[in-house]
């Protein structure tokens, strides 16, 4: 238990007073480096854990939790898959699909793009994102529509209502030989997902209209599934492969992404370990600060120890300076990094307002903003572990008071 006294001394010793004033200093500089540090590991790791959740909503916006494919490229006979990948536990809403490679034409603009064929009942989350326009229209009778992505709509040059060519690489035969499978629709929506590589390169139609364009009468290439709780996709893609017939192809969204996802969270990682050497360098301050204030005090803590302070007392008053300086600085370095968090988007787009610097290009980056998603674990690891290594680097230069002879000291005193 810290005395009254005890602490009198440690907060005595951290002000500064004449010539001790270069001491005091860089005693209060290893605080600001231990705040400058845990802002910055704050921001940086609130910055990638907002990328990893960020693209993991875009991406799951139009991609399934659970892919199931037949043994073949198309699957035939797939009522049945569907009706067991409906009653599966967890499983939210299942839905066919064809996927093809196409190249879109309009006049003299073209564009490589995924084609899928959807039932527009059952798509009812990507309705959600058409900004233009609308989205498919559920009556079986009107097939050759599709909706695009805002910025393939652009580059295409397209409007709501005007015709987009477009052609299969399957090829069909016709009198000069094989020839490509070409079919007009009509564009009716545009969407924005909000990850560039579906808003630059994914057309939906209608499912009838793909299987006629690519002669693919009743076959589709798989099924998605969406989850109520997508963590939960890999279980529950090991108990479909149990249910449904041999050689059907199941893949999580995991599975799918996980180089990416494997590649975020290593920087996420190594972002961090680069980052807490700011905090160790001022820990390191720390420490020759307070052994500074040792060697400038012998006599003091001589005086001291002379009326009757034990080995423990000294120690505890340089242990307080310690917890003061790291106390002190964490706590600063916290409320600023969560402040920087929070606000990070609306800081970075007066930045670019003001010097007309693009920070992040969506085709590059998938996204045209940086995230910024405060994640309450790793703030509290990071406090934690910055006031836990400031307190442990201050036992050297306790022990160190501590051992100073009262005799020595004051010899020629």
């Amino acid at each position: 238990m810290i005395s009254s006294h005890e602490w009198m001394l440690a907060c005595r010793y951290l002000r500064s007073r004449g010539d001790e004033r270069f001491v005091s200093l860089i005693s209060w500089s290893s605080a600001m480096g231990v705040a400058i540090g845990v802002a910055a590991l704050i921001v940086v790791l609130s910055v990638m854990y907002g990328f990893d959740v960020e693209l993991k909503d875009r991406i799951l916006g139009f991609s399934s939790h659970i892919d199931v494919q037949g043994p073949d490229n198309t699957l035939a006979n797939w009522q049945g898959w569907l009706s067991t990948a409906e009653a599966t536990d967890g499983v939210l809403a299942a839905s066919p699909y064809l996927s093809t490679q196409v190249l879109a034409n309009r006049g003299s603009a073209s564009a490589g793009a995924i084609l899928k064929g959807v039932l527009p009942a059952r798509e009812k989350h990507i309705a959600s994102q058409i900004t233009a326009g609308r989205f498919l229209s559920d009556d079986l009778n009107v097939h050759f529509e599709v909706v695009m992505g805002k910025d393939l709509a652009r580059k295409l040059g397209l409007e709501i209502g005007d015709q987009v060519r477009l052609l299969s690489p399957a090829g069909g035969i016709s009198p000069a030989g094989m020839s490509p499978r070409m079919r007009s629709f009509v564009l009716v929506g545009v969407f924005e997902s909000g990850f560039y590589e579906y808003d630059i390169g994914m057309i939906l139609a209608p499912l009838l209209a793909v299987q006629r364009l690519e002669r693919a009468k009743g076959r589709i290439t798989g099924i998605e599934l969406m989850l109520h709780d997508r963590e939960q996709a890999s279980l529950i893609a090991r108990g479909l492969q149990q249910t449904l017939p041999l050689g059907a192809w199941i893949t999580d969204w995991r599975q799918r992404n996980r180089s990416f996802f494997h590649a975020l969270e290593m920087e996420r990682v190594v972002m961090g370990i680069i980052l807490s050497l700011i905090v160790l360098v001022a820990v390191f301050n720390m420490v020759s600060s307070l052994v500074m204030v040792v060697m400038q005090r012998r006599k003091e803590i001589a005086v001291f120890k002379t009326l009757g302070a034990t080995h423990a007392s000294v120690m505890r008053v340089f242990l307080t300076m310690g917890a003061l300086l790291s106390g002190l600085g964490t706590l600063v370095g916290a409320v600023l990094g969560l402040l920087l968090a929070w606000k990070l988007d609306v800081i970075l787009a007066t930045f670019e307002h003001i010097t007309k610097i693009k920070i992040l290009s969506k085709d590059v980056y998938y996204i045209d903003h940086v995230p910024s998603i405060i994640d309450p674990v790793s703030v509290a690891i990071i406090v934690s572990l910055s006031f836990v290594l400031g307190i442990a680097a201050t036992f050297y230069p306790a022990w160190r008071a501590a051992s100073v002879p009262p005799a020595e000291a004051l010899r020629y005193e």
